[in-house]
């Protein structure tokens, strides 16, 4: 059976996408494209190195890969932007969604929400320093405080220079609280874009719920985080029907993850988000961790 094509990314999950899960990831070939977590940087830029080692197991896959960068000096992120693509990137995102308190209390993820001139700066520096050709996308909430921010805001930042956007239909003060209006939400932001391409997000856990977002909204593709978690093979499903079911698939990419070397808390970590902590393989794990003590 040929399923209706929609493009699927892989949410970037900061804490999550270590090396080894990186690689377990690719081996098993679960994504057809990465974009990293973030990258975050001040008044300096990570040297060449740095960013090459950070980039690594995503390169590994042969993969497109999008770097994502995180700021709030102009200069210094199209510095990084730059330096990303010259160590193999193909796209550059900026993260303008993070909700994390220390990270919007700087001004930088979701923060930028609360200055918009400075991420225009920020959108049009970054424009000018990798090209008209690279691929540069902003992942967004619809707004810090008010979904309806995001309406105005989109254009501006068209006009900047961003060419696609990633669009978490909560605010970033709704964090990830229950919110009411996804749909009608994203239905906005999609239409504010115009012919941009708009990717969404929030709250996916199933390919008929994905299928039916983008369709209900107008989206170009969606993007799923968490969920990819508990069933690893959820992405490729929009494609193949032929896939483990969720129970099998968390069994094989555990075992994939301990054969790329997760172990200890690490393990611990990673094993509550693909069992679940209720889960009777989690509550093994806690058992084994306690007896080898």
């Amino acid at each position: 059976m040929n399923l209706p094509s929609v493009e699927v990314w892989p949410g970037p999950m900061e804490g999550v996408s270590r090396p080894e899960f990186v690689r377990a990831v690719n081996h098993l070939k679960l994504v057809k494209r990465w974009m990293t977590p973030f990258l975050r940087v001040t008044d300096t830029c990570y040297k060449e190195k740095k960013i090459k080692e950070f980039l690594s197991p995503y390169l590994e896959s042969k993969l497109p890969v999008t770097a994502q960068i995180m700021g709030t000096n102009p200069e210094v992120l199209a510095e990084l932007a730059c330096r990303c693509l010259d160590s193999g990137a193909v796209g550059i995102n900026l993260n303008c969604g993070c909700p994390s308190k220390r990270v919007i209390s700087g001004g930088a993820g979701g923060g930028a929400l609360r200055n918009p001139d400075n991420m225009l700066k920020i959108t049009q520096t970054i424009r000018k320093s990798v090209g008209d050709a690279i691929p540069f996308s902003i992942k967004m909430r619809t707004g810090f405080s008010d979904p309806g921010e995001i309406q105005s805001l989109l254009v501006r930042l068209i006009d900047a220079g961003a060419d696609c956007f990633f669009i978490h239909y909560r605010t970033v003060q709704e964090q990830y609280l229950p919110s009411p209006g996804r749909v009608e939400r994203l239905q906005t932001a999609v239409a504010a874009a115009g012919n941009i391409p708009v990717i969404v997000n929030g709250d996916i856990n199933a390919v008929e719920d994905g299928r039916s977002l983008a369709k209900k909204t107008g989206a170009s593709g969606i993007m799923i985080a968490r969920a990819f978690m508990h069933d690893p093979w959820l992405l490729n499903r929009f494609e193949d029907e032929k896939t483990p079911d969720p129970q099998t698939g968390r069994k094989m990419f555990f075992d994939t993850l301990e054969s790329f070397g997760v172990s200890g808390g690490n393990r611990l970590e990673l094993g509550k988000m693909i069992f679940g902590a209720n889960s009777p393989e989690f509550k093994e794990m806690l058992k084994s961790k306690f007896i080898s003590k």
